[in-house]
């Protein structure tokens, strides 16, 4: 559940920062369009000076909540207008810039040149503030979170005592005779089978163990009751044998705490080898039990039970005379057939979900190996990258039914961000697995590839054959926001363009229209001219 709550923390952390980038980096463009829009407009003012029609201008920018204050001044730096508190005027002036954006923390300033007839007259500066918007934001992360672990940490209390009595009592209860066994060094007690499960057969090994064990205790005291009369008669006998006596109730004992010792180790090896059996299971009695508590129709048998002990004895009669009690055999029938299926239903979930847990379990190792390293560059083989990222979507593209092709040419090492490079490859990959569904075709392929363009580079080429991308979209295809799926938000490919571009290499695509498949090219950075071992 800790491990949980933290995956689950970093989960919601990343996704604020993210969030508080995408607010950041749209406030930026809005900032832009508004700056140019204001600018233009002040190009009047600044030819002639005319301070108050500046003033006005500049006054309509305080309806907009995040723009705190602005600034028109001429080209000798003379103000023309401005609006905000004195420390805003000083964190303008400080920062001398002439043209673009300065963005510190959650402010942003915006210097916009003033152009009239091809000529800069002056520059209009606007600082925006994102202090409440970011707060607002993290208010609400926050509440969601809380909720979510909340609602986690119930539904892990409820299951929790729901297994109590069918896992963990039993192997509690074993335990306790085991430790009672080991207290009192009495080997006739015997554990209590309560069930017929994993946990009632370990008891029956452990029972008969027990059996062995105190059949050799007795065994061995008989032979000490024979070995010390034999060395009574013998002290009668010759007084010269009291060394001999002695020694041999030495040895006797030794042998009698070795056998004991050798028993005790016998039993700790069997329990731990049943015990080690039956956790194995538990994660497959786990989700056995929680389906079959959802859908069982247990309460329809007892209530055929209850139609048959209702007759008082009349149950001949009852089920030849009755039409309810002659559906009756037929309906139990049918009901045993539902607990056959159910079984085998269950049984195949479990199996299926066993398999997704170790899926899983391999994607977050390899991210968080990936996280661990995040902005650092190193020199990597590519293929290897390529390898990754498809382990990470192979799940995804066996139940779509996607088959992956891989063309790997010796190539040079790549010097590179890892995450980085990941980020782009899995974005890509489950670009292809969505254009292959849409495109509803039967041979749904994506070969990536694996080649040496030229002396200063490598690319890896992602190939599908899904619904294209018309020739309009392509000029477009990697702007912020564009996207061509109702659910997509189109941050994906605009993110990975700059992503590869601040690596020294780029992002490229190619289509020849709708629904004849599309090419992403991802280009990277040579490390040397070493080849990568494949």
């Amino acid at each position: 559940m800790t491990i949980a709550g933290v995956v689950l923390l970093l989960a919601f952390a990343a996704l604020f920062a993210f969030q508080a980038y995408t607010l950041k980096q749209h406030s930026a463009h809005e900032l832009a369009v508004v700056g140019e829009i204001t600018a233009h407009n002040c190009a009047a003012a600044v030819m002639f000076k005319d301070e108050d029609a500046a003033t006005q201008i500049l006054g309509g920018l305080k309806t907009m909540s995040q723009i705190v204050s602005a600034r028109l001044e001429l080209m000798d730096q003379h103000g023309l207008a401005f609006f905000g508190s004195a420390r805003d005027e000083s964190e303008i002036k400080a920062a001398g810039l002439k043209s673009g954006f300065l963005i510190k923390g959650n402010r942003i300033l915006l210097a916009q040149p003033v152009i009239l007839s091809g000529t800069r007259e002056g520059t209009l500066y606007l600082l925006a503030d994102l202090g409440a918007m970011t707060s607002q934001l993290l208010k609400l992360y926050g509440g969601i979170f809380a909720l979510v672990l909340g609602a986690s940490l119930l539904l892990a209390f409820f299951l929790s005592s729901q297994f109590l009595r069918f896992i963990t009592d039993p192997i509690l209860r074993l335990a306790g005779t085991a430790r009672t066994i080991a207290d009192d060094n009495d080997y006739s007690v015997r554990a209590n089978k309560v069930c017929g499960d994993e946990v009632g057969v370990l008891t029956d090994a452990f029972n008969q163990m027990l059996a062995q064990i105190q059949s050799q205790d007795s065994a061995l005291q008989f032979a000490q009751r024979e070995l010390q009369q034999q060395v009574k008669a013998l002290r009668r006998e010759i007084s010269e044998r009291e060394q001999a006596e002695e020694a041999l109730r030495i040895s006797q004992q030794k042998l009698l705490e070795s056998s004991r010792l050798a028993g005790m180790a016998e039993v700790a090896t069997g329990v731990l080898h049943n015990v080690g059996n039956v956790l194995n299971s538990v994660n497959v009695s786990a989700g056995l039990v929680v389906e079959k508590l959802r859908r069982s129709k247990a309460p329809k048998l007892a209530k055929a039970a209850a139609l048959l002990t209702s007759q008082n004895g009349d149950i001949v009669e009852y089920l030849t005379k009755d039409p309810s009690g002659q559906k009756l055999p037929g309906y139990l029938s049918k009901l045993g057939e539902f607990f056959i299926a159910e079984n085998a239903e269950l049984l195949e979930e479990v199996d299926q979900l066993g398999r997704n847990i170790e899926h899983i379990k391999e994607v977050v190792a390899m991210q968080q190996s990936y996280a661990k390293v995040s902005g650092v560059f190193e020199n990597l083989p590519a293929y290897r990258l390529v390898e990754d990222a498809i382990a990470m979507n192979i799940g995804a593209f066996e139940r779509h039914g996607v088959v992956v092709e891989k063309q790997f040419a010796p190539v040079p090492l790549v010097r590179v961000d890892r995450h980085k490079v990941l980020q782009i490859l899995i974005n890509l990959l489950r670009n292809a697995k969505y254009a292959l569904d849409e495109s509803k075709r039967t041979d749904k392929r994506v070969l990536i590839s694996v080649l040496a363009a030229n002396d200063r580079s490598v690319h890896i080429v992602v190939a599908d054959n899904g619904v294209g991308i018309s020739p309009e979209n392509l000029t477009r295809i990697f702007a912020h926001g564009f996207t061509t799926r109702e659910e997509g938000h189109g941050f994906g490919l605009h993110s990975g363009a700059l992503a590869a571009r601040a690596m020294g290499g780029a992002l490229s695509v190619a289509s020849a229209g709708t629904g004849r498949g599309a090419t992403f090219t991802l280009e990277l950075p040579r490390a040397s001219s070493l080849v990568a071992d494949s």
